[in-house]
């Protein structure tokens, strides 16, 4: 709310550093989650006092669950964060091609793995502990082990002999790289996506295909391998030696030596191509256009009227030819033309 905002924004400034306010969780933007970390990382102290300063109920309550080792554990694994939103801001990119975006993934997923460490986990667990002393919160202690009753025949529940220590390390720490480098895998899954990169080899780059892998591509897609391997060989010899071909490039290359005349093989492949998107970072900026266009005045728009608007707004890097559309609505009615 404004006051809370009013009241976290003066204790900042009381405390002579620069005023920010705290980034609101989004469920779609992996960025913004780094940047609510950052932000509750940096300005800890802040939040605490902000917190105890409005005496509410809710406040209270909250201040009572940030108020622990636990919480401030996580808080500064943000490292973790910091290493996958550069992967996420990575494939936003709209000219990456599906080999880029691999090879990426394969530096993040071995940049995490190299985490994985004691080095690691203990400068996280001693800042851990600093920021706890400095704001008076309690070290972690043991867990109570839950017990079997006797009638049942005693003992303890999964007894075990680790430390606190090292439960925040194996359960916490560990746990937290783990999930994230499986889950990056399993997006990613090389065996189910070699395809589409021997397919960018073939449209981006110089190099030859072997026959094993134009058979691969001609068995998967059900085509004829000796057509696609004679009209590889034309089109790899009008390729220039240019390095960066990205697949946008590529079509109007292919267009423009009319190559989807003469190669059938290569042109369906290509058609395929376009119809398997790296990222969808195009399609999420088009919903959050929605917001901008249909706004109270515009309430009872029609879908199609809707579609245009979105399509002028989605496409706004483009120049718009006024007078071309004057002509074309005044030619439509000789009313018009009378009048215009």
């Amino acid at each position: 709310s404004p006051k809370r905002h009013k009241v976290f924004e003066d204790l900042q400034k009381e405390s002579g550093i620069v005023s920010i306010s705290l980034k609101q969780l989004s469920d779609t933007r992996w960025a913004c989650r780094y940047e609510s970390f950052k932000v509750i990382s940096s300005r800890y102290l802040e939040i605490l006092n902000t917190l105890e300063k409005l005496e509410t109920g809710d406040s209270y309550i909250l201040l009572q669950v940030i108020r622990t080792f636990d919480f401030v554990f996580r808080i500064y694994m943000t490292e973790i964060y910091m290493i996958t939103r550069i992967l996420s801001k990575f494939l936003q990119r709209s000219n990456i091609t599906l080999t880029d975006a691999l090879a990426q993934v394969k530096i993040t997923i071995d940049t995490l793995k190299s985490l994985k460490n004691e080095d690691e986990f203990e400068r996280i667990w001693h800042e851990s502990m600093k920021i706890c002393m400095i704001n008076n919160i309690d070290e972690p202690h043991e867990r109570r082990k839950r017990k079997v009753p006797l009638k049942l025949g005693g003992g303890d529940i999964n007894s075990s002999n680790l430390t606190i220590k090292d439960e925040y390390r194996v359960n916490s720490f560990y746990a937290v790289l783990d999930e994230i480098v499986t889950s990056i895998k399993d997006r990613f899954d090389e065996n189910y996506l070699s395809i589409v990169v021997l397919c960018e080899k073939l449209f981006l780059t110089k190099v030859l295909l072997s026959n094993d892998e134009l058979k691969e591509i001609a068995c998967f897609y059900n085509m004829h391998y000796d057509d696609l391997r004679s009209e590889q060989r034309l089109y790899k010899t009008a390729l220039d030696e240019k390095k960066d071909w990205s697949l946008a490039a590529s079509t109007k290359f292919f267009i423009q030596h009319n190559f989807h005349l003469s190669l059938s093989t290569m042109t369906e492949l290509l058609k395929i191509m376009w119809t398997i998107p790296v990222n969808v970072c195009g399609c999420e900026r088009s919903f959050s256009s929605l917001r901008r266009i249909k706004t109270y005045i515009r309430n009872t728009t029609g879908q199609e009227r809707l579609t245009c608007l979105a399509l002028i707004n989605i496409e706004r890097d483009y120049e718009i030819d006024i007078d071309a559309i004057v002509a074309d609505f005044v030619s439509k009615k000789d009313e018009r033309k009378k009048v215009f």
